[in-house]
């Protein structure tokens, strides 16, 4: 009663303060939120009296209590000699690979009545991925290593009261009526059903820590150390976002994630809510068009923008109003539309809300209009009602247009007239931070009427500040009852591996706070329940600091997404902002639950009433090797909470989901990359993010960010789609295992794409597909052609064929350029390289542009007695499309320096650089074409396998880009990259001999062919058909520069390049170029800074050849580059 005194009193000092405009500030005005905020001023006694039983309620503490089994006491090891015997022979026999350590077998039993002898094996036994052919192999030699007396015992392994067959990997199948989930999120034409992938299916996962804020220090902070260029915070987030995400998404999987998934900053918000009384921060561009069926605003609460930041227990998703109406099967439809003012061409992640209720239609049609195309959705609004829900990403181009809006919204209906349809506000792009936070609870009370007083007269006695916010045990000061524990803390590391000490950096704070171990019995919570709410304490009288991240919300933790997503404060918050550190990682497991709340997976639950099938955490370690081994993936599951989930699952199929994902991912690295990869054990220990979820839950330190072994690997492009690509495929064959479907794997990306034209206006695409030797179902049934026109920044489809090629006809002379996207029943692979082509005026012969830049790769490394470490500043690596988790350069390569070994920089975590895009023939297409020819492109596989045919050209423009040979980690997958292989050099040579012009650039153009395992051949290439060679510093040696300009030979300035930025990859250390002995040189450009070539025309007779060491897409201008080609092609 007292509470609910309290919260009275305060509403009645907020109306009252209300009435006084000329006392009370605009920007209190807002914090009272008494301003009419709706498109419609009508209000219903019927939505006053809905929120006043909500806020009623949210004050209500529930608890969950569990009765555990009291757990036997670990088995004492015995050392008679017959279990010393078989001990032995067993840890001789299991393979190092498999061994996660501290294996022992406990004791030997010999039972004379049934000539058995039983085997009492540790829990470390339950580490290993069991099968039955492990188990024959250890009751194998376990049976050796018996005396002769007891020789013809069988054998039997048990690890507690459990046979060691109980953990075999055999997954729990689901009732058949719930095998098929009702589609959530669905693409209206999908390219491909993927019916024996992941249709339909819904996953949650998230990626590591993230930025978060620290009361009592006034400051925002990492998680974890700046090691070896990254932080675990935006490190995992590199495999997630860019490979894992959209792989699951293309087996047709609904995907959905705690932190904000656009890296884009830019962030714009369109709703229907106006607020003539206060500030609005999103665009007012809410359009309707009213059919039989009107538009009016709902009774409920809906989102509104009426803050510039949020602070705790403010919901952005209460106190605004929605637009609601009916369905309709056919007539004048009732259309909602919303068009904004996009900041800049980029691509942006679209989100949608609305409200959810039983009588919702099922299939609400959303449309997107992009640059380049439109796609549709069936979103199921009886789900995810009053959050943002994601559907896609999509380029959108800079500006306003009241001509084409980017969402809407049609009442029309293919399941039937009279269900509830609402629109709320849409999300375009990730955005920058906007949660708020200060030191106390009690700021959030601030009245700025109240005058200042100096801050050790501002407590009172119910002023507890930052104690008042911490009541989470012990004797709540409002009802004097014994309140339990939170959620149990993160466990720390307790494998054998050195543990991490957080380094902190100079300029910015990182939490160095030991986790607590669950395993100890202070540890662990009498009972599951949440948090206490704490008692409203007493406004501060001194003015409060609210500090937000001033970083993009991508790079913060899931708490704080979760609030401005609309979740209740006990989801985000369950230590009510006392501990952001532990709300972080306790929230996801929440999360989970309010997502599957009031479906069949939690039905007597509140949330969103969605079918989450299975969560995922994905993380890295600690630890680190001094012989520069690996420390390698470790697997954590929870099955000590009951045998089974709320809908009967049992607990062990998060044992199984753990071993399948580690299986995939330690075999296909072994295979692929590094036979020695370790695979440590599988954990059945209560993290709070395993433990929690009420679904099957795995949570994966994939590898130590604290060894360097680890991280040769760790930053490679490839080893990361290799390892997202593990990931999906463990948790598709767990899913496909749990709802008794057949699974086949997407396929991988096309290879030896080329566009060759037939005759005038009439070209052929053509390709090959790309065997996967890692599994056999991976090759594509069908390809899907996507296009793009001149002017667009966005793909369509144009066709689809189970062909390896397609014809088209080209109408015009713009600039077009194409995707292949293979598919299959498993879903889609990642699009191919993209090629373009022009139809020039008249029937010239077109220019054939090669892409030879197909490299990706990890920076540079080194190993120097005692230093060793990444050289990022002499070769950055090439990303994959863009790296979003480079924090800085590597500062500290002394191994002998400890845990400050690695350290790294963080002046780069909030920048995105650019990397490879695989689009480049369109910006070499676009010189061309401003000199008056057309063209075609291809891929340089096409040409090596033979399939483009280099005679029929006269001109050839071959991209080299940041080509250069290299391996990955310890190379033992060999060499790739090179920039001429033999049989390119054998085809280019045939090709200039019948006089053909060779246009090449590239920062590694003749080093390459000099510097990595030399080939006399490759010489010979580089002076007689190339004509140029690296110059020789004094000292002998290739030379470097970094200028960033160059001069063209009259005196012109050109720019390129040369530090880290969004928009074209760095250009480091091009060659400096020399011509061969006896050829016919003109030096075209030169270093600015140096003056030294860096690029030559070489005329050799029948033809000619322009070299450049700078990439022509590399140049900043656009008239530099149409100068270059058009020089080229005079």
């Amino acid at each position: 009663m007292k509470f609910r005194r309290y919260i009275y009193i305060l509403m009645a000092v907020i109306i009252a303060i209300a009435g006084f405009d000329t006392i009370e500030s605009q920007a209190a005005k807002k914090r009272t939120k008494a301003g009419t905020t709706q498109t419609s001023s009508r209000k219903s006694k019927k939505k006053r009296t809905t929120k006043r039983k909500k806020r009623k309620s949210r004050k209500k503490r529930y608890t969950r209590r569990v009765t555990k089994p009291t757990a036997p006491k670990p088995e004492q090891p015995s050392n008679d000699s017959l279990t010393l015997a078989v001990n032995e022979r067993l840890l001789q026999w299991i393979p190092e690979k498999l061994n996660p350590g501290g294996l022992r077998v406990n004791s030997v039993k010999p039972d004379r009545m049934s000539k058995i002898a039983r085997l009492s094996l540790n829990e470390n036994f339950t580490y290993l991925p069991v099968t039955r052919e492990l188990i024959d192999s250890l009751a194998f030699h376990a049976k050796a290593a018996l005396p002769d007396s007891i020789s013809d015992y069988n054998v039997t392994l048990n690890v507690g009261t459990k046979s060691l067959a109980y953990f075999i990997t055999k997954v729990d199948k689901l009732p058949e009526k719930f095998r098929k989930n009702p589609p959530f999120v669905v693409e209206a034409n999908p390219f491909v059903h993927a019916d024996k992938g992941l249709e339909n299916d819904i996953i949650a996962l998230w990626h590591s820590h993230g930025r978060y804020f620290k009361p009592g220090s006034g400051a925002w902070t990492w998680q974890r150390p700046f090691l070896f260029q990254s932080v675990e915070d935006t490190y995992t987030m590199s495999y997630v976002l860019p490979y894992l995400v959209p792989m699951l998404e293309n087996a047709g999987a609904y995907v959905m994630l705690p932190r904000e998934r656009d890296v884009n900053r830019h962030e714009v918000i369109v709703d229907n809510d106006t607020n003539d009384e206060g500030q609005i921060f999103s665009q007012p561009y809410y359009k309707e068009m009213t059919g039989t069926k009107p538009w009016v605003t709902g009774d409920l609460d809906g989102f509104i923008y009426d803050l510039p930041d949020f602070r705790d227990t403010e919901n952005p998703f209460e106190n605004g109003t929605y637009r609601q109406t009916t369905t309709v099967t056919g007539g004048k439809q009732s259309v909602a539309a919303w068009y904004a003012d996009i900041p800049e061409d980029s691509e942006y992640a679209v989100y949608v809300s609305y409200k959810s209720f039983p009588n919702s239609t099922e299939d609400a049609h959303y449309t997107v209009n992009y640059s380049g195309g439109t796609k549709e959705f069936r979103v199921n609004q009886t789900m995810g009602g009053g959050t943002w829900i994601y559907l896609g990403t999509f380029p959108l181009t800079k500006g306003y247009s009241d001509t084409e809006p980017i969402v809407t919204l049609t009442n029309l209906s293919e399941k039937g007239e009279g269900m509830v349809i609402t629109a709320d506000a849409v999300k375009i792009g990730g955005g920058m931070g906007n949660i708020a936070r200060s030191d106390r609870r009690s700021d959030i009370y601030y009245d700025p009427s109240t005058p200042e007083v100096s801050s050790d007269t501002a407590s009172t006695p119910t002023d507890t500040s930052d104690a008042a916010s911490k009541t989470v045990s012990g004797t709540n000061s409002l009802s004097g009852q014994n309140r339990a524990e939170p959620e149990g803390e993160e466990e720390s590391d307790t494998d054998p591996t050195e543990e991490e000490e957080d380094e902190v950096d100079e300029t910015d704070e990182v939490n160095d706070e030991t986790e607590e171990s669950e395993e100890t019995p202070d540890a662990r919570p009498a009972d599951t329940s949440v948090p206490a709410e704490p008692m409203i304490p007493s406004a501060p009288k001194t003015v409060p600091t609210f500090r937000t991240s001033g970083m993009p919300r991508f790079l913060e933790g899931a708490r704080y997404w979760l609030q401005w997503a609309g979740f209740p404060e006990p989801v985000y918050a369950p230590y009510h902002g006392s501990d952001d550190y532990k709300d972080d990682y306790t929230s996801r497991g929440n999360w989970v639950n309010y997502l599957a709340g009031g479906s069949r997976v939690l039905p007597n639950r509140e949330g969103l009433n969605i079918p989450v099938d299975m969560a995922f955490a994905l993380h890295s370690d600690a630890g680190k090797r001094a012989d520069d081994s690996f420390v390698g993936t470790l697997g954590i599951y929870f099955t000590q909470n009951g045998d089974s989930y709320r809908d009967g699952t049992p607990r062990i199929n998060s044992r199984m989901l753990t071993d399948l994902i580690m299986r995939q991912i330690t075999n296909d690295i072994r295979r692929q990359y590094e036979p020695s990869w370790t695979r440590r054990s599988m954990w059945d220990k209560s993290y709070v993010e395993a433990r929690v979820p009420e679904v099957p839950t795995t949570l994966i330190e994939l590898m130590s960010h604290q060894n360097f072994a680890d991280m040769m690997y760790g930053l490679d492009p490839s080893f990361k789609f290799t390892v997202g690509r593990a990931i999906y495929k463990g948790i598709a064959r767990f899913l496909s295992e749990r709802k008794d479907r057949e699974l086949v794997i997407q396929p991988l990306p096309v290879k030896d794409f080329a566009i060759t034209r037939e005759k005038k206006n009439h070209y052929r695409l053509s390709w090959q597909p790309t065997p996967d030797p890692l599994e056999e179902t991976a090759m594509p049934d069908k390809y899907v052609i996507l296009a793009r026109n001149q002017g667009e920044l966005g793909f369509h489809k144009i066709g689809e064929t189970s062909k390896t090629h397609y014809d088209l006809k080209v109408a015009d002379n713009e600039i077009h350029s194409f995707r292949i996207v293979a598919l299959n029943k498993g879903g889609l692979a990642f699009p191919s390289e993209t090629l373009s082509l022009r139809e020039a005026p008249g029937d010239k012969t077109p220019v054939l542009i090669i892409n030879g830049f197909t490299r990706i790769s990890a920076p540079a490394n080194f190993k120097d007695g005692n230093n060793a470490g990444f050289s990022a500043d002499k070769d950055f690596g090439v990303p994959y499309i863009k790296d979003i988790s480079f924090t800085g350069y590597q500062t500290e390569f002394n191994r002998n320096t400890g845990n400050a070994f690695g350290h790294s920089g963080s002046n780069f975590t909030t920048q995105i650089i650019a990397g490879n895009t695989f689009d480049y023939p369109a910006v070499h297409g676009e010189a061309i074409a401003n000199a008056g020819h057309g063209f075609v492109s291809s891929s340089v596989g096409a040409v090596e396998s033979g399939a483009v045919k280099l005679s029929g050209y006269k001109n050839i423009d071959l991209i080299l880009g940041k080509q250069k040979a290299g391996i990955v980690g310890n190379g033992k997958s060999g060499v790739r990259f090179k920039t001429f292989t033999p049989e390119l050099e054998r085809q280019l040579s045939v090709f200039t001999n019948e006089g053909g012009n060779l246009f090449i650039s590239g920062e590694n153009v003749v080093s390459d062919i000099f510097s990595f395992r030399y080939d006399p051949e490759d010489r010979h290439f580089a002076e007689v058909v190339l004509g140029v060679v690296p110059a020789e510093a004094p000292e002998g040696g290739l030379t470097e520069t970094r200028s960033g300009k160059l001069l063209s030979s009259d005196g012109k300035t050109v720019k390129y390049s040369s530090t880290l930025n969004e928009d074209c990859y760095i250009v480091q250390s091009p060659d400096i170029l020399a011509p061969a002995p006896g050829v016919n040189a003109r030096e075209i450009f030169s270093f600015s800074d140096t003056a030294r070539p860096a690029g030559y025309v070489i005329n050799r007779g029948r033809s000619r050849n322009m070299i450049l060491s700078i990439p022509l897409e590399a140049i900043t201008e656009s008239y530099a580059r149409d100068r270059i080609m058009a020089d080229f092609l005079r």
